[in-house]
């Protein structure tokens, strides 16, 4: 089977995306590992930081379970994150569905610090 390990991600201040991540994700700062400030993603996944102002944005997508998924959309709200229900959005809800690597799922997207595009997305039912 084949699995991503880790993404270099270009942010320019990585010890503050570190706590973006943490804050706003759920996702483990580790600390710094040469020129990285590492983010635990899950257990076989990291981002790691690099420290260099970002040529292009990125999207990323996180699949979480429902309990975080909520926890991200708690986070966003308690912070004024602009996010919406499409990638092209950040007018906020209503809540949508769109289309994934298993299929469609609720999904959630908003901007990093750097303005990388993230999403994340649930596929179990809601509550």
């Amino acid at each position: 089977m084949v699995t991503l390990d880790h993404i270099i991600l270009r942010v320019r201040d990585p010890a503050g995306s570190a706590h973006f991540y943490q804050e706003v994700l759920g996702f483990r700062h580790q600390g710094r590992e040469g020129p990285f400030e590492l983010v635990r993603v899950n257990e076989s996944f990291t981002l790691d930081l690099m420290g260099e102002t970002p040529r292009d944005p990125v999207h990323l997508a996180f699949c979480l379970d429902r309990a975080s998924f909520e926890a991200v959309h708690r986070h966003l709200v308690e912070r004024s994150i602009a996010f919406g229900s499409s990638p092209f959005d950040r007018k906020g809800g209503p809540l949508a569905k769109s289309q994934g690597a298993r299929g469609m799922a609720d999904a959630w997207y908003f901007y990093d610090p750097d303005g990388h595009n993230l999403e994340v997305r649930s596929y179990e039912p809601r509550y």
